[in-house]
C-alpha cells in the first residue's frame, strides 16, 4: 500500500501539467486523478491481503508485493517522463501518459490482487 501512495505522490508532484489556452493555463491533471485510481488500488490490494489463509506461502506473497511495488513504479514513472503531446498555434500540452498511466496501473493491480486471492484459496484445496 505504501508504494501505491508514494508512486501516487512521486507522479502527483512532478508530473507535467495540461496547458492549454491562450493564457496558458496549467491543470495539474495528476493531483486532480491520483488519488483516486491509488485508493481503487489500495482497496484491491487490501482485498487480496484480507484473502490471505494461513497456508499460503510467503512467496507468493513476497511476490504479490514486489509486483504491486514494481507496477506503480512503472505508473510513477511513466506519468513524470514520458513526452506529452503539444498541438495548436497555441501549443496546447497534453500529457497522455498522466491520463493513462494510473488506469493502467489500477487495472494491473486488479488483476494482481485477484491472482494471489485466488491463489491463497487454491492452495487450501490441494492440501
Amino acid at each position: 500500500v505504501a508504494a501505491i501512495w508514494l508512486a501516487a505522490l512521486a507522479a502527483i508532484l512532478w508530473s507535467p501539467d495540461l496547458i492549454s489556452g491562450s493564457m496558458h493555463e496549467h491543470i495539474a491533471i495528476a493531483a486532480l486523478t491520483d488519488w483516486f485510481y491509488a485508493a481503487i488500488a489500495t482497496g484491491l490490494v487490501l482485498m487480496a491481503f484480507g484473502r490471505r489463509s494461513r497456508g499460503a506461502t510467503r512467496s507468493l506473497w513476497m511476490g504479490f508485493t514486489v509486483a504491486i511495488a514494481a507496477i506503480w513504479f512503472a505508473v510513477a514513472i511513466a506519468s513524470i517522463y514520458a513526452p506529452s503531446f503539444v498541438t495548436g498555434t497555441d501549443p496546447t500540452t497534453v500529457p497522455i501518459a498522466v491520463f493513462v498511466a494510473p488506469i493502467a496501473g489500477t487495472i494491473a493491480t486488479a488483476f494482481a490482487s485477484v491472482f494471489a486471492a485466488g491463489s491463497a484459496g487454491r492452495e487450501e484445496e490441494l492440501r
